[in-house]
C-alpha cells in the first residue's frame, strides 16, 4: 500500500512539473466558440460526398476553397490531411479548429513548405489549431524548412492554443519576406512537441509576446532548440520579443538560444528580447547566449539593444544549464539572473571570459 501512495505522489509530483504553464489549451474554448463563431462557416460543408473522417484522404483543394470564400470560419471536427501545398490563409480571419480538428501534412519531398501560410497578410486569429508533420515519413532527407505555421511579413497575427508536432522544420517559424519584418505577433497557450529543426524560430519580428509555452524533445536538424532567436539579416529586426512562462524539455541542443549574429550588417541594429520565468529539463544545454557567435569585425556597427532574463532554471543537461559562445565585440546589454544555476560551476560553462570578449554590459542578479 506504500509503494503505491509513493507512486501516486511521485506521478503527481511529475505531471505537476510538466507543462506547467500549459495546463490546457483550449481554455476558453466554449466562451470563443460562443462569442465569435455565432456566424460563421464550417469548412466540412466544402468537402465531397462520402468525405472520409480519417485524416487519409487529400482534401486540400477543398479546404482552400473554403478558406478563399469565407473570413470567420471553423474546421471539420476531424483529421483531414493536406498535401505540400499547405493551405494559404488570408486577412481579416478568425479560425476556430474544433476539439477534434486537426491538419496532417502529407509526406512529402519538399525542402521548404507550410501546413499553415500565413505570407503578407494582417489581422488574423486562429484558435485552437493542432498540426502534425511528416517529420517520421518524409520523403527526402534534404531541407529543414517544413513548418507547422508559417509566418512570414505578417501583422496583428494571434495564435491561441497551439498543439504543433514533428514538422520537418520548425513547429512555427515567425520571420521575414522582402526587407519586410513580421510585427504584432501574439503566441498563447502553446505546445510543441517533437519538431526536427526548432519548436519556435524568431527570425524577424517586432512586438512578439510568446507567453505560456511548453516545447519537448525537438531534435534531427540544428540548432535543435525550443526556441532559436536567430535574425535572418541586417534586412530583418528582432525588436520587443517578450517571451514569458516558457518551458523546455530533452530538446537535442538548446532549450532556449539566442544567436543574432546574422543581424549584424551596413544597417545599425538594435535588439531588445526579454525573458521571465523560462526553465528548461533535460536539453542537452538549457539556455545558449551567442549574440554575434564568431562573425568576424568586418567594419560594420556594433549590435546594440538589451536581452534580460529574469528567474531562470535549468536541470539534468548534458552539457550545461547556461553557455555562451565567444563572438565580435557589439554594445547589447545583458541583465541575466543566473541565481539558481550558480554561474561559477561547471555547469555554467564559458560564462565569464566569453561574456567579456563581447565587451557586453553585464549585469548579474
Amino acid at each position: 500500500m506504500k509503494k503505491v501512495i509513493f507512486l501516486f505522489f511521485a506521478l503527481m509530483y511529475f505531471l505537476g512539473n510538466s507543462q506547467q504553464y500549459v495546463q490546457d489549451r483550449f481554455s476558453g474554448y466554449a466562451t470563443v466558440k460562443s462569442q465569435y463563431f455565432k456566424t460563421t462557416k464550417d469548412l466540412t460543408s466544402y468537402l465531397p460526398k462520402g468525405y472520409s473522417k480519417n485524416g487519409d484522404t487529400d482534401y486540400t483543394d477543398y479546404i482552400q476553397k473554403g478558406i478563399n470564400e469565407n473570413t470567420v470560419l471553423i474546421m471539420p471536427d476531424f483529421p483531414v490531411l493536406v498535401n505540400e501545398n499547405g493551405l494559404a490563409l488570408k486577412s481579416n480571419q478568425k479560425i476556430l479548429f474544433q476539439k477534434n480538428s486537426k491538419l496532417i501534412m502529407k509526406p512529402n519531398a519538399k525542402d521548404r513548405n507550410g501546413i499553415l501560410n500565413l505570407f503578407n497578410i494582417q489581422n488574423v486569429t486562429i484558435y485552437y489549431p493542432t498540426l502534425i508533420g511528416d517529420k517520421h515519413k518524409h520523403l527526402s532527407t534534404t531541407g529543414e524548412w517544413g513548418m507547422g505555421i508559417y509566418i512570414l511579413s505578417g501583422s496583428n497575427i494571434k495564435i491561441i492554443g497551439a498543439s504543433i508536432e514533428s514538422c520537418w522544420g520548425d513547429g512555427i517559424c515567425i520571420g521575414g519576406r522582402n526587407n519586410i519584418s513580421s510585427s504584432d505577433i501574439t503566441l498563447k497557450n502553446t505546445i510543441l512537441k517533437d519538431n526536427r529543426r526548432n519548436g519556435l524560430t524568431i527570425g524577424g519580428v517586432t512586438n512578439l509576446v510568446v507567453e505560456n509555452a511548453y516545447i519537448a524533445n525537438t531534435s534531427g536538424h540544428n540548432p535543435q532548440a525550443g526556441i532559436d532567436v536567430e535574425p535572418d539579416s541586417n534586412n530583418y529586426e528582432v525588436k520587443n520579443v517578450k517571451l514569458t512562462n516558457i518551458e523546455t524539455q530533452n530538446n537535442g541542443n538548446y532549450g532556449i538560444v539566442i544567436s543574432p549574429g546574422s543581424i549584424v550588417g551596413k544597417q545599425q541594429k538594435a535588439i531588445s528580447i526579454a525573458i521571465n520565468n523560462f526553465k528548461d529539463n533535460g536539453s542537452k544545454i538549457g539556455f545558449g547566449m551567442a549574440v554575434t557567435r564568431d562573425k568576424p569585425n568586418a567594419g560594420f556597427p556594433q549590435l546594440s539593444g538589451n536581452i534580460s532574463v529574469n528567474n531562470f532554471s535549468s536541470q539534468n543537461n548534458a552539457t550545461a544549464k547556461f553557455r555562451s559562445f565567444k563572438g565580435a565585440p557589439h554594445q547589447v546589454n545583458v541583465n541575466i539572473d543566473l541565481q539558481k544555476i550558480n554561474p561559477a560551476s561547471k555547469n555554467a560553462n564559458g560564462f565569464g571570459q566569453k561574456f567579456k570578449n563581447n565587451d557586453e554590459t553585464i549585469t548579474l542578479k
